[in-house]
């Protein structure tokens, strides 16, 4: 599998004031507003819905920031464990290395990447970190985008805490985003019982009977 080339470190942020500090939160306010109001005019259902072509861009998007926030870090393999390489097994050419970054664990599909739990368990834990706390991030900032959205949507203010669901409405929202969301996280962490087939056969057979 290929590697994609690494993206430039992100600059440390530092700050000269309170003042200062102050000034760039503001900013960082403004900008999360303004990608805000760019997704909600190009993705009309957004936040009340996302559809999974938008949802994979925008963790495209996460995926290169987290690349910056978390580099490659290299690996010797040694009697087949992962180990940070000294000096000495950085410098030996009969010494193999691996850099494993977040490209380099999401080029391998769920099923690969379920594979190494029996092939590579060493390789599979180094991986299932990475791809696990990508997860939590890109979980994190969508959750941020999706609360400034409907802050946008308010006029600024807080939404009012609605009536609970009906229990149907809830069955609805469950099976269309809740259930799918966990699954495809379960799934990248690489939780065996994440089996998008047996969901499906499970989820098509509820509502036959839901429905009937």
């Amino acid at each position: 599998m290929s590697k994609k080339p690494a993206t430039a470190s992100a600059a440390p942020v530092s700050f000269t004031s309170l003042k200062d500090s102050a000034f760039q939160q503001a900013g960082a306010a403004k900008t999360l507003e303004d990608v805000a109001r760019f997704v909600i005019e190009r993705v009309p259902s957004f936040p009340t819905e996302v559809p999974q072509e938008a949802k994979d861009e925008l963790y495209a998007g996460y995926m290169l920031k987290f690349e910056q926030l978390r580099p490659a870090k290299t690996y010797a393999v040694i009697n087949g464990h992962y180990v940070e390489p000294t000096p000495e097994q950085m410098a030996a050419k009969n010494v193999e290395r691996i850099e494993v970054g977040v490209m380099y664990a999401f080029s391998y599909s769920s099923q690969e990447f379920g594979k190494l739990k029996n092939t590579n368990p060493a390789l599979h834990a180094v991986i299932g970190k990475v791809r696990s706390d990508f997860a939590d991030y890109a979980s994190n900032r969508l959750g941020d985008l999706k609360r400034a959205a409907l802050k946008l949507m308010n006029n600024g203010k807080t939404r009012e805490r609605t009536a609970n669901k009906d229990f149907a409405e809830w069955v609805e929202l469950f099976f269309k985003d809740t259930a799918p969301t966990r699954l495809k996280s379960a799934s990248a962490r690489g939780d065996a019982s994440a089996d998008e087939k047996r969901w499906n056969e499970a989820k098509v057979a509820f509502m036959v009977k839901w429905n009937g």
